[in-house]
């Protein structure tokens, strides 16, 4: 920014300033402008509200593959690493595994051509799948899954290579750490996880999740704060775009801050200084709104809350779990705004990502939807339209 005024001042008076700003104007055009126009060729592709309402009608994942078959998910339906895993004939499986392949290769390939100086931004966010795959692989460790069986919950989008993750899942439980460790992600991730706690604190944590799940649960939350952290801390930039993505990360973390107090409410802790140590920093939720949670009295008044930072469209809710669907429905659709924010940024292209996230768990909704025998009127209000 220092440059930029410099180069205004050594210009003059009146007339060079504009043109100048113009081709400020003009090279975000070049740089963002080829970008901006594939994901918005991808955007077209995006599978519909009356796609998914057809798909729910389904009564059979024969039928519904048959479906996406007639669509751009053909390629991974009928080809490649789904089928060295699954055969259509394993219904749920088989269309999980497929959503979260199509969702792998779109990132990567929105990857390929997004400028160099958004590609960080791009990596930041999706670092998000490192930690849901090391906590997949963990909470899977310790049900004695083997690497065959966690793969195909596994969403390679991130950094962690498939290799590195499998290395990962088949050591033992005492090298767990000392094997994620040996990443250059895994080392960022524990890096930003020991600010809460010594390295060997966190070494014996990971050994003990594999037999404790209140330990397992203690663990996801330092793992889900310290991709928080990372974000905080790795997104700087001026840009108005990307401050959009800031607020848009610290009302997740608000989120996830209002689900664990009230989860651990729900479990009997009312006292909040043994909530703190729980919540992720990053947010915007304050300490007298959390104190606020703990004294509601029903689902009413934990609404009224949580208003400042969640408007939600009813109160009447039954259970909690009512609740997080109502409040990640309101978080997508935030996600999904931004990629409205800026015709030619780096909001379209993260926008996108966002999007395309909300497909691939529409789709998990439905098939495990199916698969507990729910009626299309019970999913329809978990999907989330765009």
């Amino acid at each position: 920014m220092d440059d930029l005024l410099a180069n205004i001042r050594d210009m003059g008076p009146h007339t060079k300033v504009m043109p100048f700003i113009k081709g400020l104007f003009h090279n975000r055009q070049l740089t963002y402008g080829y970008a901006s126009t594939r994901v918005k060729a991808r955007k077209a592709l995006i599978l519909q509200k009356n796609f998914y309402e057809d798909l729910l009608q389904q009564r059979t994942f024969a039928g519904m593959i048959s479906m996406l078959e007639r669509t751009y998910y053909k390629k991974v339906l009928t080809g490649g690493l789904l089928l060295d895993y699954y055969s259509p004939n394993a219904g749920s499986e088989f269309l999980e595994m497929a959503a979260e392949i199509h969702y792998k290769d779109v990132v990567n390939k929105v990857r390929s051509f997004t400028p160099k100086d958004g590609l960080p931004v791009v990596n930041m966010l999706m670092r998000k799948w490192d930690i849901l795959n090391l906590r997949t692989i963990i909470s899977s460790r310790r049900t004695g899954k083997t690497w065959d069986q966690i793969y195909p919950y596994i969403v390679s989008a991130g950094e962690l290579t498939v290799d590195e993750m499998k290395k990962i899942a088949e050591s033992d439980p005492e090298k767990l750490y000392v094997s994620i460790k040996a990443t250059r992600v895994g080392r960022e991730i524990l890096a930003q996880s020991s600010r809460r706690l010594k390295g060997t604190e966190l070494e014996q944590l990971f050994i003990k999740a594999i037999q404790s799940a209140e330990v397992l649960s203690q663990l996801q939350v330092i793992l889900d704060a310290s991709y928080y952290n990372y974000l905080q801390t790795g997104i700087n930039s001026s840009d108005k775009d990307v401050e959009w993505i800031r607020k848009t990360v610290a009302k997740e973390v608000d989120l996830r801050n209002i689900i664990n107090t009230l989860r651990l409410k729900n479990s009997g802790i009312t006292d909040q200084a043994k909530i703190i140590p729980h919540l992720i920093k990053g947010g915007k939720i304050k300490a007298s709104c959390i104190e606020g949670l703990l004294k509601a009295k029903d689902y009413k008044e934990i609404v009224q809350e949580i208003k400042p930072m969640f408007r939600l469209e009813r109160d009447d809710f039954k259970s909690l779990s009512e609740l997080e669907v109502a409040l990640q429905q309101e978080l997508a659709r935030e996600r999904v705004r931004v990629f409205y924010r800026n015709p030619v940024s780096i909001a379209t292209i993260v926008g996108f990502l966002f999007i395309k996230e909300e497909e691939m768990n529409n789709l998990r909704k439905i098939v495990r939807g199916k698969d507990y025998n729910l009626t299309p009127e019970e999913i329809k209000p978990m999907l989330v339209y765009y």
